[in-house]
């Protein structure tokens, strides 16, 4: 069961994450397309670098790096062994459906198609995408799954 959820999560996240960059990528986005006022807006973007567009033009190595990471996280979620779906299943399933959702325009394309523009005015976060919001999300979900079980062990 535990395995068969992390492998749904993961294929929601890529299928909602391509579906998503397939609806963006066919859209006249010269001008910001705004969703709710200049708060939250859809734009193009193409990140051919890493996290927050850092190491620019280096989609081959950080699609090896996708693919080395992707990898760990199915070890790390097989040897925890626990009996059922925890949050750590939920949290791992994100993170790889996020990671192969970057990975696959990191192949196909070269860079990673960001579109999610949020802000205040000039005050704007990253662009960035439904597979990013979802290795967000993920890494959320691990930390306070973490700091959770580590609290309930060290009461005594």
């Amino acid at each position: 069961m535990r395995r068969a959820t992390l492998g749904l999560i993961a294929l929601g996240v890529i299928a909602v994450d391509r579906g998503s960059k397939m609806v963006v990528d066919g859209m006249d986005l010269a001008t910001p397309y705004q969703l709710i006022g200049s708060y939250l807006q859809i734009i193009r973007g193409e990140n051919r670098g890493g996290l927050f567009g850092m190491v620019q033009g280096s989609a081959p190595l950080l699609a090896l790096l996708s693919v080395g990471v992707i990898l760990a996280l199915v070890i790390y979620h097989e040897r925890e062994r626990l009996p059922r779906v925890s949050p750590l299943t939920v949290g791992v399933g994100l993170l790889i459906g996020g990671a192969i959702g970057n990975l696959i325009d990191r192949v196909a394309f070269g860079y990673v198609l960001d579109f999610i523009d949020v802000g205040v005015g000039s005050l704007r976060f990253w662009t960035f995408n439904i597979a990013d919001a979802g290795i967000s999300l993920g890494i959320v979900i691990l930390l306070v799954d973490t700091l959770w079980r580590s609290r309930s062990t060290v009461r005594t």
